[in-house]
């Protein structure tokens, strides 16, 4: 009974991991661009929740379009406004201006808010649900829910769509798609603006069932990085099904061993996984673009 819980919990955590490295994968499935912000966006969209919850009152699952809205357009804006400036220079600086973005945000989080833990309270996410004698809480249940919906989404839009056509065009031959009339540029900042926006989703989801504090997006950034190398950079489904692996890792060894030595047993999983396939389990053979 109690590996079963374990092994939903994962489950849920996963789904949380999974929705920060599709957001992850597909900004470098068409820039390029290792994201190292992706983590602090996330504790951005975080603090966007309690905002939203603290002026208007509503829960975190009331207040997720406002806040994707805002992270997409804060994605837009810091692709336009940082990120273009540096899509033709060298790795390192491009590495280097994420880096320093991710250290900007969370210290200026920091500097407004301070280092308390907040809560945005959802009464029914707490509710705990038994099925087939697994106990798990309703916004465990919600986050899955929500998580495979929203990779759903994500993919019938860039395979549906006229607008997520031209960002798989672009992300597979730039320059052929610049000589086809597509404003390649546009299309790089649109990628980043979904992909931030999807920090969004992740953090309506979580807020209720983890605090927010300016370290909070810092462990699900580091494992959407070991989620999405490990599911094959630029895959999709492959990232995901990694993301879920990685959850369970984490909350079964959490519930038998050690709470504390939990995330040093999925890094020891990604060392070995990464010994054995190196180009990740699925490779590169779904991609998102």
């Amino acid at each position: 009974m109690q590996l079963a819980s374990a092994l939903a919990s994962g489950v849920a955590l996963g789904a949380i991991y999974a929705l920060v490295a599709a957001g992850l994968n597909l900004i470098f499935g068409v820039t390029k661009i290792i994201n190292f912000a992706q983590g602090a966006l996330l504790t951005v969209a975080l603090y966007c929740i309690y905002i939203f919850h603290v002026v208007t009152g509503g829960n975190s699952y009331v207040t997720l379009p406002a806040v994707v809205v805002v992270m997409g357009g804060l994605g837009y804006l810091v692709h336009i406004g940082l990120i273009d400036r540096v899509l033709k220079k060298e790795r390192t600086s491009q590495l280097l201006i994420t880096f320093g973005l991710a250290l900007a945000l969370k210290h200026l989080c920091l500097a407004i808010w301070g280092s308390d833990h907040r809560t945005v309270n959802a009464s029914f996410a707490d509710r705990v649900v038994a099925l087939g004698g697994v106990r798990i809480t309703l916004g465990s249940l919600i986050a899955v829910a929500g998580s495979a919906l929203t990779v759903s989404l994500l993919f019938l839009f860039l395979h549906r769509t006229r607008l997520g056509t031209a960002i798989r065009a672009v992300a597979q031959q730039p320059e052929s798609a610049e000589l086809a009339g597509m404003n390649v540029r546009r299309i790089f900042a649109v990628a980043f603006a979904v992909g931030t926006a999807l920090t969004g989703v992740a953090a309506a989801l979580m807020a209720p069932i983890y605090s927010i504090h300016p370290d909070a997006g810092d462990t699900f950034g580091v494992m959407a990085f070991i989620v999405v190398i490990l599911g094959g950079l630029g895959s999709v489904f492959g990232a995901t099904a990694a993301a879920i692996v990685i959850g369970i890792c984490q909350s079964v060894f959490a519930t038998l061993v050690s709470v504390q030595m939990s995330t040093a047993f999925v890094f020891l999983v990604f060392i070995v996984a990464m010994i054995a396939k190196p180009n990740g389990l699925f490779g590169r053979s779904a991609r998102v673009a």
